[in-house]
């Protein structure tokens, strides 16, 4: 109907279009505001599922409106701007929806108003509340910004070489920018890429800034970060919100004490934002659904929020449209996958391609993904840049007004070391260093690749008499929580008590800040090993002397290495990191010197390691092989996943079937469980919140499908409460399965089922879960 019966009332705002097909693309961004493109791509004709009254009276309201606003003519866009401005308009005209359908805001009117009179007296007086009430009004940024402001005045002061780069390197003057940060762990990359977005919003390119992570975990600690310090960025008096991003925020109760109640649903809020003392504060519109997130000031989240912004899911223009002023700043970026990083690179490209610059952090990049992210990031402004050389480290990469910057930079003075690197040939060799630093009161960590290896080495430490902490992902959520908390708490920068023992997964070796003594790690791809050690001496101590020693469990990398060259001590890491080959060259390079020099070694063990053209054992060519097809399958179906920047807002931009749930990451497949007691005869929450609903969600932990597939579902006298319980559970929380547990002699155990067979499930707060 657009396209025809009304086209020749639309057609003074085409004045100069030629092009039928871009004037379709934007009509489609209008008429696609309930999630997903409309039908039918090019062909979208509904003048025969519309009667003649309803078409004349559309005609007729056009032309009022077009006589009340008297807008002026739409500049065509070029073929280069034009994806740009359909995926905006999509997702303003969900955003003008959304807002302009809340009743509360705007109620229905009596009729007795002229057109001219509503909009003048009515609308545009509600829809300035509306906006002031929904938080998106934009907070006035503080025309300058010290790292003293950003750390609370927090010792040390004194800029590490990254943050002073970033407060004088040149960042262009227009349009949008690529900022890549390679350095060490520890040298202040967080401060140094909060100081670059604060100059990119203090120069008019961006409104706000954010910070997306790989995990939970670890942008609750960003948000915790930021919470005492965002305002900052901003002008006194003004109220940005503080937003936190991801699928269990429910159990932040610092984020929900945060949210300014009533400020979603009337626009005369009992609380005033000016009057709020809280360190943080949220507008209630923002928080109460995660695709608003972008429209806060400042959010931190999991990446996999930003990431929908680009996979044809519902609404994801909105996302778009509340990200593209902001500064996206992705830290952990060498912690993704082949998917994940595709993602990575289409998510730079639509940001872009929509004007929003975005600062990348790693400890180490391959050049190869330098020069990817480069391409992304140019191909969507229309620009041909030139591609990354540098071999420095620590280095910043800037691609900004046409040109490509590589500023080598030095590193922070007190984190440039050497680190002795040994090989360890067993695990029982592993338990006997950690005895001696133990005794000695040393502050140990060993990392293990799964959590079975990690669950059998602090049982065998406990054997051995040394009192250890377990730290992985199969936890209640509750207790995992405060395992964090507690390992932070002792072996972090500020500890008064730190010694002692951890044995953990994966989840110590990003974005916590923790400092260890003694580091012992299963071997794992070089870059991750690089990330590991950035929590040895992380901090300047002064009862330390002499070096560093990172400790790898690992076989010795011979040079005619059979496929079952991990051994027995290290076959679950096989299962983890599946190319064997590039195992092989980490402990080939890795051992060939007996020591790191850090930040010098850097770069060329991480470029070495991941060259595939460096010969490795014919043994290991099956699981390279293997690894690679991997690899390229998980690229090829990132490729069919993720949107199509220059299809723009049309169903063949991607799948946008509304049975199909397309997934932010790759990974084997899991099931979420809550874990129930039954005592006294009575079921409660394994864990105690505030509340039922936060003990039961604090309750939950994920299992992977390949262990645990079910439950036992309890019958009699457990069964009938457990049907008491749900019925005040939510709808789609009723169909979490409940592991029901009770104690005998002193454990707690239920029952689930694995491939259709019973197994007996264990669980503990100092051990987690573990079936037997």
């Amino acid at each position: 109907m657009l396209r025809d019966d009304l086209s020749d009332v639309l057609l003074p705002l085409w004045e100069g279009w030629s092009s039928n097909s871009d004037r379709s693309a934007l009509l489609r961004a209008i008429a696609g505001h309930h999630g997903r493109p409309p039908d039918g791509g090019e062909d979208f004709y509904w003048s025969t599922q519309v009667g003649p009254i309803s078409i004349g009276s559309a005609r007729e309201f056009i032309a009022d409106v077009r006589r009340v606003l008297n807008p002026t003519p739409l500049p065509r866009p070029t073929k280069a701007t034009l994806p740009g401005l359909v995926w905006w308009l999509a997702g303003l005209t969900v955003l003008a929806d959304w807002i302009g359908s809340a009743e509360h805001w705007f109620p229905y009117h009596e009729r007795n108003l002229s057109l001219d009179d509503y909009w003048n007296k009515v609308a545009l007086p509600r829809a300035q509340k509306a906006v002031a009430a929904a938080g998106l009004d934009a907070a006035l940024v503080a025309p300058h910004v010290s790292l003293a402001d950003l750390v609370g005045g927090a010792v040390p002061l004194q800029p590490s070489p990254v943050q002073q780069l970033a407060v004088q390197m040149d960042l262009g003057h227009t349009g949008p920018a690529l900022v890549l940060i390679e350095d060490q762990t520890g040298s202040g990359k967080t401060e140094a890429a909060l100081l670059v977005a604060h100059r990119l919003m203090a120069s008019g390119r961006a409104q706000g800034l954010f910070v997306a992570l790989p995990t939970m975990a670890t942008a609750n600690g960003m948000y915790q970060r930021l919470a005492d310090a965002y305002r900052r960025l901003f002008q006194p008096g003004s109220t940005p919100s503080l937003v936190l991003a991801h699928g269990r925020r429910r159990d932040h109760r610092g984020f929900q004490d945060s949210i300014l109640r009533g400020a979603a649903t009337s626009d005369q809020a009992t609380n005033d934002p000016a009057d709020e003392t809280a360190s943080a504060q949220c507008a209630a519109w923002i928080a109460e659904d995660r695709r608003r997130t972008f429209f806060a000031a400042v959010g931190v989240g999991t990446i996999d929020q930003a990431l929908l912004g680009v996979l044809p899911s519902r609404h994801a223009p909105l996302r778009l449209q509340g990200l593209h002023q902001r500064v996206l700043i992705i830290d952990e970026a060498h912690a993704y996958d082949p998917y994940m990083r595709r993602g990575m690179r289409n998510l730079v490209r639509f940001h872009a391609g929509m004007g929003g610059s975005t600062v990348i952090l790693s400890a180490t990049l391959p050049q190869a993904t330098r020069r990817e992210l480069i391409e992304a990031h140019a191909e969507a402004i229309g620009q041909n840049l030139s591609k990354p050389t540098s071999q420095s480290y620590p280095l910043v990469t800037v691609a900004a007004d046409n040109s490509v910057q590589e500023i080598p930079c030095a590193g922070r003075p007190e984190l440039a070391r050497s680190i002795r690197v040994r090989r360890l040939d067993t695990e029982q060799q592993a338990i006997s260093r950690i005895i001696e630093a133990a005794a000695a009161g040393q502050a140990v960590a060993w990392i293990r690749n799964s959590v079975l290896d990690a669950t059998a080495a602090w049982r065998a430490l406990r054997d051995a008499g040394v009192e250890a902490d377990l730290f992985h992902s199969r936890f209640a959520m509750g207790d995992r929580i405060k395992v964090e908390n507690d390992v932070v708490e002792r072996f972090g920068k500020c500890s008064n008590n730190r010694h002692g023992v951890v044995v953990a997964t994966q989840v110590i070796e990003q974005s916590l800040d923790l400092d260890f003594d003694l580091l012992i790690s299963d071997l794992a791809p070089m870059d991750l090993l690089i990330q590991r050690a950035g929590r040895l001496w992380r901090h300047v101590r002064p009862e330390r002397s002499g070096e560093a020693e990172l400790l790898v469990l690992s076989p010795p990398p011979i040079k005619d290495a059979p496929a079952n060259w991990l051994g027995t001590e290290l076959r679950r890491t096989g299962r983890v990191y599946q190319d064997h080959a590039l195992l092989w060259r980490t402990a080939h390079f890795l051992f060939a010197q007996d020591r790191i020099f850090q930040p010098g070694d850097v770069r060329n063990l991480v470029e070495q390691t991941y060259d595939d053209e460096t010969p490795y054992p014919s043994g290991l060519q099956r699981s390279a092989n293997k690894a690679a097809g991997t690899k390229s399958a998980h690229e090829s179906i990132a490729g069919q996943n993720f949107l199509k920047w220059d299809a723009g807002y049309t169903r063949n931009a991607g799948a946008w079937t509304s049975d199909i749930v397309t997934p932010t990451r790759l990974g084997e497949a899991s099931m979420l469980l809550r874990l129930a007691r039954w005592r006294n005869s009575e079921l409660r929450p394994w864990y105690a919140g505030e509340t039922e609903q936060e003990s039961w969600s604090l309750s939950e932990i994920q299992m992977p499908q390949y262990l645990v597939s079910g439950v036992v579902q309890p019958a009699g006298e457990i069964g009938k409460a457990l049907q008491t319980t749900k019925l005040r559970w939510g709808a789609w929380e009723q169909d979490i399965p409940v592991l029901v547990m009770q104690e005998s002699n002193g454990v707690w155990q239920g029952d689930v089922l694995h491939k259709d067979r019973r197994r007996h499930a264990f669980y503990s707060a100092s051990n987690g879960l573990w079936l037997e």
